[in-house]
C-alpha cells in the first residue's frame, strides 16, 4: 500500500512552523533555507509563473534597497538578503498550497489548540516537572540550547517562563498563539457562512487559555464584526448583552484595562533607558508605548521610505540593547510611508475571502492593528504569506477566466 502525502499541508505546516519562533530549529536561517529550497523545487516541478506583482515587488524592494544603501551610513546587506528570502518564501509556499490555505490554517489551529489543553492544564497543575519534560530535547542537545532557563519546548508545545499561567501553544509565547488563533476565527468565520461550531468554540477557549491583551481584544473586534453581520433580530437582541458583558470583564480585567494602563503610563521611560549607563542586562524591552514613540519618532526623520531592516542607523542606546517590541511602529520606521501598501494588501486580502461580501471588514483590519500593535511578528514568513494570498484561486479555474469569488464553493472541513 502506498502511503498518499499531502505536500500542500506539509508545506502549510512548515510555513506555519517557521513563523514560530519557538525554538533555535525554528528560527534557524537553515530552516528558513532549507525551506525555501524544498518549496521552489515544487514551484519549478509544477511549472508555476512567477506573478507579475511579485516581480514588481521584487524590483521595487531592491531599488530601495539601493537607495538605503547610497543615503544610509550603514546598511546590512546580508539581514537585507535575508529579509528578501522572507518574502521569496512566502510567495511561493503560498502559490504552492493554493486556496485550500485557509482549510489548512484552520486545521492547524484546531489540532494545535486541543493538544495544547492537557499540555497546558499539566503546566498549571506542576509547572517544574512539565517545563523538565517539554523541555527534555533541547536539554538533551546542545545545538537545541536556547534561552533553556526560560523556554521549553517539544514543537507541538512551548512553556514560555514570562507566562507561567498562561498557553503557549506551539508558538514562542502566549500573544503569538493568541495572533494565529485570531487569524484562524476570521479564516473560519468568513470561509463557512459566519457559522459557530466546535471549531470556533475551540479556538475562543484556546484564546482565553493564553490570557493575552491582544487576543481578548482581538476576540472581542472579531465578534463584534460577527453581530454586525448578522441578521437584525440577532444583532438587536444578542449585540447589546454582549457589550454590556465586554465592558464589565474590560474594567475588572487585569489583563485588560490595568495592563493598557500600566503600558501607556511607560511613555516617558523609554527616555530613562535611553539615557541610563548602569545596566544590569544586556538588553531592555521598550514596552509597546515606548517603542512606538521611539519608533515614531525615528519615522518623521526618514518618513517616506524609512530605515530598512538595518537597526544600527535607528535610535538606540549606546550602552545596552533597547528591544522594541511594537510590530506597526517597527513597519513605520522599515518602510516608512510604504507602510500604507503593507496593509492596502491586507485589506486585498480581506477582499479576497471575503466570499458573501459582508460590511465592516474595517473592524478585521483593525484586528490586524492590533496584533501588530502586540508583537513584531511582522517579518514571520506566515504573515508576509498573507500579502501574497490575492494570487492563489482554486485549481480547477482557469487562471485567464474572469473569477467570482462569492460563487466557489469548497469544503473547509
Amino acid at each position: 500500500m502506498k502511503l498518499k502525502v499531502n505536500k500542500e499541508f506539509l508545506i502549510t505546516l512548515l510555513l506555519v512552523y517557521n513563523s514560530t519562533y519557538s525554538s533555535v530549529v525554528a528560527f534557524s536561517y537553515f530552516t528558513l533555507i532549507f525551506s525555501l529550497i524544498l518549496v521552489l523545487c515544487l514551484f519549478l516541478k509544477n511549472k508555476f509563473k512567477i506573478d507579475s506583482l511579485f516581480k514588481k515587488f521584487t524590483i521595487l524592494f531592491f531599488l530601495i534597497s539601493l537607495y538605503l544603501y547610497l543615503s544610509l551610513p550603514y546598511f546590512d546587506v546580508l539581514l537585507t538578503g535575508y529579509n528578501y528570502l522572507k518574502f521569496l518564501y512566502a510567495y511561493l509556499s503560498i502559490k504552492i498550497i493554493g486556496f485550500n490555505f485557509f482549510k489548512y490554517i484552520v486545521r492547524i489551529a484546531y489540532y494545535g489548540s486541543i493538544i495544547s489543553f492537557p499540555f497546558y492544564l499539566f503546566q498549571m497543575l506542576n509547572y517544574d516537572l512539565a517545563f523538565k519534560i517539554v523541555g527534555f530535547i533541547q536539554n538533551s542537545f546542545d545545538f537545541l540550547s536556547w534561552r533553556n532557563h526560560q523556554m521549553a519546548n517539544n514543537i507541538i508545545f512551548t512553556i514560555n517562563g514570562d507566562g507561567a499561567l498562561r498557553n503557549s501553544g506551539f508558538m514562542w509565547e502566549p500573544k503569538g498563539f493568541a495572533s494565529f488563533i485570531l487569524i484562524s476565527i476570521i479564516f473560519r468565520l468568513m470561509l463557512n457562512n459566519l457559522k459557530i461550531d466546535r471549531k470556533i468554540f475551540v479556538f475562543v477557549l484556546a484564546i482565553i487559555s493564553t490570557f493575552s491583551t491582544t487576543g481578548l481584544l482581538g476576540l472581542f473586534l472579531i465578534t463584534t464584526f460577527y453581530f454586525l453581520n448578522k441578521t437584525p433580530i440577532v444583532s438587536l437582541t444578542l449585540f447589546p448583552l454582549f457589550l454590556i458583558f465586554s465592558y464589565n470583564i474590560f474594567l475588572n480585567s487585569d489583563i485588560l484595562y490595568d495592563k493598557i494602563l500600566y503600558e501607556l503610563s511607560l511613555q516617558n521611560e523609554y527616555e530613562t533607558l535611553l539615557k541610563k549607563t548602569d545596566y544590569e542586562s544586556d538588553s531592555y524591552s521598550l514596552g509597546r508605548t515606548g517603542s512606538f514613540i521611539v519608533d515614531f519618532n525615528d519615522f518623521l526623520k526618514r518618513p517616506y521610505l524609512g530605515y530598512g531592516f538595518t537597526r544600527e542607523n535607528r535610535t538606540q542606546s549606546a550602552y545596552v540593547k533597547l528591544v522594541r517590541v511594537n510590530g506597526f511602529s517597527d513597519l513605520l520606521a522599515v518602510y516608512g510611508l510604504g507602510i500604507i501598501l503593507y496593509f492596502y494588501r491586507y485589506y486585498i486580502f480581506l477582499r479576497f475571502i471575503n466570499l458573501k461580501r459582508y460590511k465592516y471588514l474595517s473592524i478585521l483590519l483593525l484586528t490586524f492593528l492590533f496584533i501588530y500593535f502586540a508583537s513584531t511578528l511582522t517579518g514571520h514568513p506566515f504573515w508576509l504569506s498573507l500579502l501574497f494570498v490575492t494570487l492563489i484561486a482554486p485549481n480547477y479555474i482557469p487562471p485567464n477566466k474572469s473569477i467570482n469569488y462569492s460563487k466557489i464553493k469548497i469544503n473547509y472541513e
